[in-house]
C-alpha cells in the first residue's frame, strides 16, 4: 500500500489524574500546555486523517478545543485509572471509530508529555515503517548511555553492590548496545488489537530509534526541568 494512501490515526493518550506532577499532561511547559507540543507535531505531519485526544477530562477537552480539535467521545472512567495500559486506551479508541463506521490502516499512539520529538520525527518513523514494509507494531527506542550490565543496587545510604561483579570488568566497547522504550509514540495495525494483548505484545515490536536528547521520560519536577532545558537548547541551534 503505497504510503500516501493510509488512513492513519493519531491516538494522544491524556487521562485527568497525574500523581506525581499535578494536572502533568497540561501543565504549562515553556509558556504552553504540554498537550499541545504532540499536537502540533502531529498536525504539521500531515500524516493523520483524524487526530484524537483520549481524556475523561472536561478541563483537558476545554484546553484542546483551543487547538481546534473536536474531541468525538470521552474515555470511559473503566480507563481512566492508574492500571489502565496504553494498549487498552487505543484498542478501545480504534474499536470506537469502527462502530461510527471510520476505519484506520494505521493507529498510532503518541504520549501527551513529548515535547521534544517533532513532526520530523514522526515522518522519520513513517518511512521507516512504509520502506521495511513492518505489519507489526513500532516503538520508539534510544540507547542506554552507560552498560546495563555495570548496574548497581543501593543496599543502605553508603553501601552499593553490583548486580553482577563480573561484568563489571567487561569493557564498555566488548558489550552490546543496550536499547529501552523511550515512551514517545507507538505504531498498531489493526491486527495488533486481534491477535495481541498486553502481556504478550511487548514482545512483537520492531524498534525505531530517538536520539538520546529527545527521550527525556517526564515523571518528576527534575525530569520536567531537565526537558525544558532541553527544549530551550534545541530552540537557540536551531535559531
Amino acid at each position: 500500500m503505497n504510503s500516501k494512501n493510509i488512513s492513519r490515526l493519531a491516538i494522544i493518550p491524556a487521562r485527568g489524574g497525574s500523581v506525581r506532577i499535578k494536572n502533568k499532561n497540561i501543565k504549562l511547559f515553556c509558556g504552553k500546555p504540554i498537550i499541545s507540543y504532540p499536537i502540533n507535531s502531529a498536525k504539521k505531519s500531515h500524516l493523520f486523517k483524524k487526530i484524537h485526544i483520549s481524556t475523561d477530562s472536561l478541563r483537558i477537552s476545554r484546553i484542546v478545543k483551543n487547538s481546534n480539535l473536536k474531541i468525538d467521545f470521552l474515555r470511559p472512567k473503566l480507563l481512566a485509572n492508574n492500571s489502565a495500559g496504553l494498549f487498552k486506551v487505543c484498542k478501545f479508541v480504534f474499536e470506537k471509530y469502527l462502530s461510527l463506521g471510520e476505519v484506520y490502516d494505521e493507529i498510532w499512539c503518541i504520549l501527551p508529555c513529548t515535547p521534544l520529538i517533532n513532526e520530523h520525527d514522526l515522518l522519520s518513523a513513517s518511512k521507516f515503517l512504509n520502506k521495511n514494509k513492518l505489519k507489526k507494531p513500532l516503538m520508539t527506542i534510544s540507547k542506554f548511555i552507560t552498560p546495563i550490565e555495570w548496574a548497581l543496587t543501593k543496599l543502605n545510604n553508603k553501601k552499593i553492590k553490583p548486580l553482577n561483579y563480573k561484568s563489571l570488568l567487561i569493557r564498555s566497547q566488548d558489550l552490546k548496545k543496550k536499547y529501552y522504550d523511550a515512551g514517545l509514540f507507538y505504531v498498531f495495525t489493526p491486527n495488533c488489537f486481534k491477535k495481541f494483548n498486553e502481556t504478550t505484545i511487548t514482545t512483537k515490536f520492531f524498534g525505531f530509534e530517538i536520539s538520546i536528547n529527545k527521550a527525556v521520560d517526564i515523571d518528576t519536577m527534575e525530569d520536567w526541568n531537565f526537558a525544558e532545558l532541553i527544549y530551550k537548547g534545541m530552540k537557540l541551534i536551531k535559531n
